[in-house]
């Protein structure tokens, strides 16, 4: 029977699927097999010896040798190891290695009761073996699989209890010992910051007539962000008085000390106070103002007590292993100057060639004790939302000091939020004006809105830097909460 070239066509149309079905069987087969020992492209092995070279890292494992140059410890052949860290991450005396290392199955030493089998697949892990003398090494903590995709870690801090590691995604976290394992740690700092506080006689009034004396009217509305804050400042333009019959609105402020408490209690840990309403009620409203917010936790920033004989340029404040040096000036204030008798009690912008170096010197000097730099200043013209050149001048200077963020307030609205370049490649980021934060200036819409500013200052591999910045707009004008 002959065969027809139709019947010929379809044989070698069914051959040709076959083949493929087959092709594909086998690479589904090769893929399930290269799988399950493939490590990522992207892992770099390391290699390196530590502990006066008798701990090696070689050829994906790590061991280590007596002073004979014995081996006494090495990891197993079916672990292999990426890095490892030499420390004393306990602090009981012992020093540990902290090893990471790729493994088949997501468990360490032992699974959980109710895994019956390991998954073939390798998987990152950290293992922890504590030198517990010099011929003696035993596993201390074998963690399951990391659940990150860890490229580098090294030691954040000099006592060696804090690992930092970085993921492939180049995320960044923090690690220390508690109790039994490795425990995640918070890594960043979120600052929040407010503009002027202004305590305006219809806002003291309704307080004593309407709320009891309390002022926490004012503040409830930005409490939850506060709380979400791990630094919250603000501008207090008004000083706080102790007397009633000192309180007082425009022009010359003083403040119940019920607002300080309200800000206290609102949770506020940064009062900034230089401004050109500070010397208003004289050099003890002054003293009582830094006293109070002092006594109630809180850093005042841009003014010192009128008995110290020492210039303090600033004040140091420290969250999650991050220390911020805090800065303070004003333009000037509207009571004369107190510089003779009390030069130190309130920080002016320096008004010379040779005060502008002494301000870039503080400035640069303070990263010997901090890792980030913050000014707030008092600048600019009131109800003007262009920058001006004075404004321009000083971030140029306060750039040229490498200062990371300056905050600006007394313009009463808000200005544009810029990066300057500074001399060590970074970037100052200038907030120029973040307006009002609470004040009864209801006379314009400029006036009646403001700006949070916020940053996140973060643990990096590559040092602690700004990883983040925004302004948030807000309402200032206190009545229209009232409605």
């Amino acid at each position: 029977m002959q065969v027809t070239n139709n019947s010929k066509t379809k044989l070698r149309i069914s051959i040709g699927l076959l083949l493929l079905l087959g092709v594909a069987v086998v690479l589904c087969i090769l893929f399930f097999l290269v799988k399950d020992s493939y490590i990522p492209r992207w892992v770099t092995w390391n290699e390196k010896a530590m502990n006066n070279g008798r701990l090696v890292l070689k050829d994906k494992m790590l061991t280590l040798y007596d002073e004979q140059g014995n081996k006494i410890f090495s990891t197993e052949k079916t672990v292999k190891v990426q890095d490892f860290l030499l420390t004393d991450i306990d602090g009981n005396g012992h020093k540990d290695i902290i090893a990471l290392v790729w493994k088949r199955g997501k468990y360490g030493k032992y699974k959980p009761f109710w895994i019956d089998k390991d998954e073939k697949a390798y998987s990152q892990h950290i293992f922890i073996y504590e030198i517990e003398d010099e011929n003696k090494v035993r596993p201390k903590w074998f963690a399951s699989e990391t659940g990150h995709l860890i490229r580098r870690m090294k030691l954040e801090d000099e006592s060696g209890k804090i690992i930092l590691v970085e993921d492939v995604d180049k995320t960044n976290s923090l690690w220390r010992w508690d109790g039994f394992g490795l425990k995640n740690v918070d890594n960043s700092v979120r600052f929040i910051a407010f503009g002027d506080n202004i305590i305006h006689e219809e806002i003291y009034k309704h307080a004593y007539s309407n709320e009891n004396g309390s002022f926490d009217f004012l503040y409830e509305p930005f409490k939850k962000e506060i709380e979400n804050a791990d630094i919250a400042a603000f501008q207090a333009e008004t000083v706080l008085v102790d007397k009633k019959s000192m309180v007082s609105g425009y022009p010359t402020f003083g403040s119940p000390k019920e607002v300080g408490q309200a800000l206290a209690d609102a949770g506020f840990d940064i009062a900034v106070c230089a401004n050109n309403h500070t010397l208003d009620k004289g050099i003890g409203a002054v003293d009582f103002t830094k006293d109070f917010y002092e006594d109630c936790g809180l850093k005042t920033v841009g003014i010192q007590k009128s008995t110290d004989k020492t210039y303090r340029p600033y004040e140091l404040i420290s969250r999650n292993g991050i220390k911020f040096a805090l800065f303070a000036y004003t333009y000037d204030t509207n009571v004369k100057k107190s510089t003779e008798k009390y030069p130190n009690l309130v920080h002016y912008l320096p008004q010379d060639e040779d005060g502008e170096k002494e301000l870039v010197k503080d400035l640069t000097e303070s990263r010997k004790e901090a890792d980030i730099v913050v000014v707030f200043v008092h600048w600019g013209e009131e109800y003007q939302t262009e920058i001006s050149s004075f404004q321009e001048h000083f971030a140029e200077l306060f750039a040229e000091g490498n200062a990371d963020v300056v905050i600006g307030t007394h313009p009463h609205v808000v200005q544009e939020t810029k990066e300057i370049i500074r001399p060590d490649g970074n970037k100052t980021i200038v907030f120029y004006s973040l307006g009002n934060f609470r004040a009864d200036q209801g006379f314009s819409e400029e006036t009646k809105i403001g700006e949070e500013a916020l940053f996140t200052a973060e643990h990096t591999y590559d040092g602690i830097r700004i990883t983040g910045f925004e302004t948030k707009e807000i309402n200032t004008y206190w009545k229209d909460d009232m409605k």
